[in-house]
């Protein structure tokens, strides 16, 4: 007998198509080499995975795209055979089904180099997966890039002063070697990201200095980032033992796990360290083995005693677990007997990193309202990507990966 899961249905999107956020029963998407997400972005042939869990529970038929992109996310003008060797609309061949959980799943595994697929070229990609209706369910960002240019990175203390205690700045030097290419100064774009979060990249930057095959940036201000604080984390992976961040367990059709309640840090105006994944997720159960069948899933229940915001403003959770998606599932909302917001995610069993962010009305993070503080000693890392587009190119490759963490961080 199937196990039953609530159902939040999104049906205009659905209907469409297409949708900015993942179906109520797509579930631990993921990106990894290893059991642990991590940020998409992979060398040119190496060899990665993606995976996904249908909380639907029965086997069934999906299909998956990659469409080769510009760097701002507009598919490109090259046919599939310019970028991929193999056929578009392969089935994922790879599944599982869940063993001993409550809520039933099948885990469906991609691999990519695989026999039918390889990806020819560097740049931005978008990974599709469609059901057996040629519906799209799910679009990720992956970024592929060649190694040619050295790049180094820097995490400094940002030279305004009045937000010394609050941002970070990156340096950054690309240094092309013997690479011969066209105009480099007007066709090199550099994308800056933190912890792989895609809306607040930095781009649009100019070489401040050119020294021969090298370019130098050192800004004061356009190369700042909001610290934010270290992110906030939960580990149920044994769902009957509480722990510092879990309050109570309790067990209907599935496990109800309450999460202590929070409040925000910004309110201690101070700084604490700990480890985290930098908004990673790695499900695993601590008393199987299959952490990928075995690890079950959960009713979390997260308590936040924030003031209720303007109308105009929205509290939201995001992390690896959902991508970052601001929508209607990563909503919470204001209790008014609690005095705080509050939501229940049903999530996989494991580590898992979040975050709560503030969203005006037109879905923009807005960092400097950090409820839990931007901290100068927050540990954030930060990725470089080079883009080259040639005059006569039809397509932008990203030639060089930088990469810092702002553990090194110095004035």
């Amino acid at each position: 007998m199937k196990k039953i899961i609530a159902v939040f249905i999104y049906f205009i999107s659905i209907l469409n198509g297409f949708s900015s956020t993942d179906p109520y029963y797509l579930k631990s998407v993921a990106f990894s080499q290893g059991n642990e997400s991590l940020i998409p972005i992979f060398k040119l042939n190496e060899r990665f995975h993606f995976s996904f869990d249908d909380l639907m529970g029965s086997e069934t038929d999906y299909y998956y795209k990659i469409i080769h992109c510009d760097r701002n996310w507009k598919p490109s003008n090259l046919n599939t055979n310019e970028y991929l060797s193999g056929i578009q609309n392969a089935r994922i061949t790879t599944y599982q089904t869940s063993f001993n959980t409550l809520q039933a799943f099948v885990n469906y595994q991609l691999t990519i180099p695989n026999r039918e697929t390889k990806i020819l070229i560097s740049g931005n990609y978008l990974l599709e997966i469609y059901d057996v209706n040629s519906q799209k369910v799910l679009q990720r960002r992956f970024v592929i890039y060649e190694d040619v240019t050295t790049v180094g990175v820097e995490v400094k203390r940002t030279r305004d002063l009045k937000m010394r205690h609050n941002k970070q700045n990156v340096y950054l030097n690309i240094d092309f070697g013997s690479a011969t290419l066209q105009n480099p100064k007007k066709n090199i774009n550099v994308v800056l990201l933190q912890n792989g979060q895609w809306y607040n990249a930095l781009q649009g930057l100019a070489p401040q200095y050119v020294l021969g095959n090298s370019f130098t940036y050192q800004y004061d201000e356009e190369t700042n980032f909001w610290a934010g604080n270290e992110f906030l984390y939960f580990d149920n992976s044994d769902i009957k033992q509480v722990n510092n961040n879990i309050e109570r367990i309790t067990r209907r059709d599935l496990f109800d796990v309450f999460l202590r309640p929070k409040a925000p840090l910004r309110n201690s105006n101070y700084y604490s360290y700990y480890e985290d994944l930098n908004g990673a997720f790695a499900p695993r159960n601590i008393l199987r083995s299959n952490h990928t069948t075995e690890a079950d899933y959960t009713w979390m229940y997260f308590t936040y005693h924030l003031e209720k915001l303007p109308n105009n403003q929205k509290l939201h959770i995001v992390g690896m677990f959902n991508d970052y998606q601001i929508s209607p599932d990563s909503e919470l909302d204001f209790n008014d007997e609690l005095q705080a917001y509050t939501t229940a995610l049903l999530l996989k069993q494991g580590f898992v990193n979040y975050k709560y962010v503030i969203v005006n009305s037109s879905g923009k993070v807005l960092e400097e309202l950090n409820p839990d503080g931007n901290y100068v000693e927050t540990e954030n890392v930060y990725h470089a990507l080079v883009y080259y587009k040639a005059d006569s190119d039809r397509y932008e490759r990203i030639i060089g990966l930088g990469k810092s963490d702002s553990k090194l961080i110095t004035n």
